[in-house]
């Protein structure tokens, strides 16, 4: 099996940063974006296996962006990163088919659990998980 490649947007260059070494050191290959048009870019042209969202970006929010990747790559995984948790914002996310949400800062052990959790093959919708 090839190895997970992830996708880290956010403007936050020490958020990058921190979590490609976790990830990295995981065995995950990281690429980075430090804005929401840059992500879109790379997942055009790099095809991540899961991408790393921040909600809050400069030139375009969070939840556009997963819109327009939910057009691009239906399938393709995507967690939340966010500083500022609130119970709408984690709706939404879902909503628009986010796999999850990470809250800023977060725990490397944790990161690490999660995109795992994100890589695996989504339940069919109309199909109970189990």
């Amino acid at each position: 099996m090839p190895t997970p490649t992830i996708l880290v947007v956010d403007d936050d260059k020490l958020i990058r940063w921190s979590v490609s070494v976790v990830l990295g050191h995981a065995g995950y290959r990281v690429q980075e974006a430090a804005t929401g048009k840059e992500g879109l870019a790379a997942v055009l042209e790099h095809r991540p296996d899961l991408v790393l969202l921040d909600i809050a970006l400069p030139d375009l929010d969070g939840l556009s962006i997963l819109e327009m990747l939910r057009k691009l790559r239906p399938d393709l995984p995507v967690l939340m990163m966010t500083a500022d948790a609130t119970n709408e914002t984690a709706r939404q996310a879902a909503r628009l088919g986010a796999r999850g949400q990470l809250d800023k800062p977060f725990d490397p052990t944790l990161l690490q659990v999660t995109v795992s959790e994100a890589l695996k093959p989504a339940a069919p919708p109309d199909q109970p998980n189990g």
